[in-house]
């Protein structure tokens, strides 16, 4: 990964809610920003993808690019294949708006299940009264209000989470991701969707040194 970020570009997860974007660290924003230098990107909002490429016209969108195996029909989005891609064998769990959960085995992506965000689940509540938050329940059956809405909400996200990873290696990311990870005894990667497009970035540079021949190609000509 070191080797890549001395090129000095930039990544960029245009999402739902947010754009997030990777120089080295995670920076997060609400609106489309201009950057500098070589830019890298992927979309699942085409509005803000739109104001994107105002500011940025020359940004290398990486859809156009990555490969993958996958049971799932073409309707699977850009940001689940970038987080799968990462890694080889498990689940992803990516908790942002919608929590989205990958089956991977071997390389090849066998599925997975689409939830609403614990954001959506926690307003779900409109009764003021029953708008408490989350925690985790420190007793089966909840003892209180708070407890048993957590329970109700976040049991059903957790179940589904241990229905489809049985026997296998749990990774997380995305806003509530470290959150889960922690009931779930799972691995945090904050940065998991930019490792994936790391990924793709150095397998379509291979795959251009394979067919040029040429090995004094850099990333500055991808």
């Amino acid at each position: 990964m070191e080797d890549i970020i001395k090129e000095e570009f930039k990544l960029v997860d245009i999402g739902n809610t947010h754009i997030h974007v990777f120089d080295g660290e995670v920076k997060d924003f609400k609106n489309p920003v201009k950057l500098e230098g070589k830019i890298f990107y992927i979309s699942v909002n085409e509005e803000k993808e739109r104001e994107f490429l105002k500011l940025n016209p020359n940004a290398i969108n990486l859809k156009n690019y990555v490969r993958f195996k996958s049971a799932y029909s073409n309707t699977l989005g850009i940001d689940r294949v970038m987080a799968f891609k990462a890694i080889n064998d498990g689940v992803v769990v990516d908790a942002g708006s919608f929590i989205t959960l990958d089956i991977v085995e071997n390389g090849f992506h066998l599925g997975g299940v689409i939830m609403p965000g614990l954001y959506y689940l926690k307003n779900a509540y409109k009764i003021p009264s029953l708008n408490v938050g989350f925690t985790y329940p420190t007793s089966i059956p909840p003892k209180n209000t708070k407890e048993a809405i957590s329970e109700g909400s976040i049991g059903m996200v957790v179940e589904m989470i241990k229905k489809y990873s049985k026997n296998k290696k749990l990774y997380f990311t995305g806003g509530d991701g470290e959150f889960l990870a922690k009931i779930l005894n799972g691995i945090y990667i904050k940065d998991l969707i930019f490792r994936g497009m790391i990924k793709v970035i150095k397998e379509s540079y291979d795959n251009s040194i394979a067919k040029r021949k040429d090995s004094k190609r850099s990333f500055k000509n991808f």
